[in-house]
């Protein structure tokens, strides 16, 4: 009995040893050698300074070009839309924008449906994983999980239940990986395509009041004197309940409105994203109303 003891006790120091070192090597190989997502594109702008910063979800990186802003202003904007992103996604980037010194004179903030959603984008979820132990911000994004303890506490458990997305095949196609495409187009996706048929998009009927994550981006954004607007990205005419647009705009002092402003089904990927063409003459109409409404 006493030499099945010391067995056991052998194997799990075996197991804990090579998981301890597994999860060091993991997380400093996605600390030092890889940038290819979205997240780290945001962590790489670290001590920058911009002009103009927008923040959502696929609404704003399929939607937002900040070339084309920044070619009409003369100014430098980049896009910071995670997939996804609801309000948590959206509180937690503004609060990692303060921790790592990115500034702008004007944060753009889009919002929509996601507004009453309480949850949280799978893409922001698995992307910032590796970093969980760097700041506070990050460790508090999981702190309502079931599994927060392993997350944070046990070596290796992040990466092995998130294999598929964190595991040996991406670390290496990561690695290869020389630059983020997201240089190039600051944050910016396009979409390419028109399926006039697809994704016809119904909006709640209703607005939920009690998001306690809406509030206190709102509290934030006033504590840190930010000077922010929000606004709605265009949705497609055949978009359902669109009467949830006139609740929406009554949560906020201000907000622009361009749910309604294209109307040419050609400049749509689907029912709320636009594509390429689309998001060029959307950039020209928020450039345009920028310009309009500079204080």
């Amino acid at each position: 009995m006493k030499q099945f003891c010391f067995y056991l006790l052998k194997i799990i120091f075996i197991v804990l040893l090579v998981s301890i070192t597994f999860d060091k090597l993991y997380t400093y190989v996605y600390y030092e050698y890889t940038n290819t997502n979205r997240f780290q594109y945001i962590r790489n702008q670290k001590n920058k300074k911009f002009d103009y910063l927008f923040l959502g979800s696929s609404r704003v990186v399929n939607d937002v070009n900040p070339n084309i802003i920044d070619s009409l202003l003369n100014v430098k904007t980049i896009n910071f839309g995670v997939m996804d992103a609801r309000p948590k996604d959206i509180l937690t980037i503004l609060k990692l924008l303060k921790a790592y010194n990115i500034q702008s004179d004007k944060v753009f903030i889009q919002t929509d449906y996601y507004y009453n959603n309480t949850g949280k984008s799978n893409f922001l979820y698995v992307e910032m994983l590796p970093y969980i132990n760097e700041n506070n911000i990050i460790s508090n994004y999981y702190s309502k999980d079931n599994d927060f303890f392993e997350l944070k506490y046990l070596p290796f458990y992040r990466y092995s239940k998130n294999n598929f997305n964190l595991g040996i095949r991406n670390l290496i196609s990561s690695t290869l990986k020389k630059e983020n495409v997201l240089n190039s187009t600051q944050g910016f996706e396009p979409l390419f395509g028109n399926e006039t048929s697809f994704w016809v998009r119904e909006l709640p009927r209703k607005i939920v009041k009690n998001n306690k994550h809406n509030s206190e981006m709102l509290a934030y954004l006033e504590k840190n004197n930010t000077n922010y607007q929000f606004f709605i990205s265009p949705f497609r005419s055949d978009t359902k309940n669109i009467s949830y647009i006139k609740l929406l705009k009554k949560q906020y002092n201000e907000i622009w409105d361009f749910s309604t402003s294209i109307s040419n089904v050609n400049y749509f990927k689907n029912g709320y994203h636009l594509n390429k063409n689309g998001a060029h003459k959307f950039s020209e109409l928020l450039s345009n109303h920028i310009k309009k409404n500079k204080k």
